[in-house]
Parts: structure tokens; C-alpha cells; sequence
């Protein structure tokens, strides 16, 4: 199960997110739930646009999950493509890298209202931490 909690709790220029999984690849499917959360509101069913891989290598998990966010940003800032199906594997050890498909939908004007603008993921605190066998993390990002 994966879950997560927004928080206001930082700084009016931040916001933060609790997220936590029973594997990695539920930690980042909520991860990015709860940031789109944040921009939209909930994200419910939608007609599939297009479906894209991302594969993503890093050096740590925590900055894999940095670029997996990240990138899932600038494809709503320029194409206005919001997640909706996530079906990703993540392997660990040596470099940790993400592969799988995402389905997007469109942004829709009359349908979304974007509540707020994500400038940027931060490193702030940042640490994903193995507990009693699940996955969790805070992140908070720069509005």
C-alpha cells in the first residue's frame, strides 16, 4: 500500500509531502500522486494521451526519485501531460535505475484547476528510509 500526506508546515514558498510505500516503486508512484496532488488537486481516471517510458539511473535512490520527479514536471510544464497509471520497476544496487511506462493524460482547462505551481523538487532533508519493511520519505518542493 502507498499512501501520502501534504504539509504546509515549511515556509510559505514550500511545500512538503510524506510518502510512504511497501517497495521503492510504490514510494515513487505515491511520491508523484502527492505532487500532483499538489499541483491539481486528485488526479482521477483520463483518457489516455500517450503512453512514455522514463528510464532513469542515479547514484542513489534519493536522487533517482529528484530526477523522476523532476522530469515528471517539466512534462506537465510543457506538454501538459498529467500522470494517472504508473507501471515502473526499480533496481537497486550499484546505480539505482527506474524503467516502465506511464500513461498520460492531458491537462484540461475546464476540467483541472492547478492550485499550485512546483518550481522544483528539493534535497531538503531528504533521506528514503527502510522501516519494518516499507519505504518512506518526506520531500518538499519549492512553489
Amino acid at each position: 500500500m502507498r499512501k501520502f500526506e501534504i504539509s504546509d508546515r515549511y515556509t510559505t514558498a514550500d511545500i512538503g509531502l510524506a510518502v510512504e510505500g511497501d517497495s521503492l516503486p510504490e514510494l515513487f508512484r505515491a511520491a508523484a500522486e502527492g505532487m500532483f496532488a499538489i499541483i491539481l488537486g486528485p488526479v482521477g481516471p483520463r483518457n489516455i494521451y500517450v503512453t512514455r517510458d522514463i528510464p532513469l539511473r542515479s547514484a542513489t535512490g534519493e536522487q533517482l526519485l529528484i530526477d523522476w520527479l523532476s522530469d515528471l514536471i517539466y512534462l506537465f510544464d510543457t506538454e501538459g501531460l498529467v500522470p494517472y497509471d504508473y507501471r515502473i520497476t526499480i533496481a537497486e544496487g550499484g546505480d539505482y535505475a527506474i524503467s516502465g511506462a506511464i500513461d498520460f493524460g492531458r491537462y484540461e482547462a475546464g476540467r483541472d484547476t492547478a492550485e499550485h505551481e512546483i518550481k522544483a523538487v528539493t534535497y531538503y532533508k531528504l533521506q528514503i528510509e527502510r522501516t519494518g519493511g516499507r519505504y518512506r520519505c518526506h520531500l518538499v518542493f519549492d512553489i
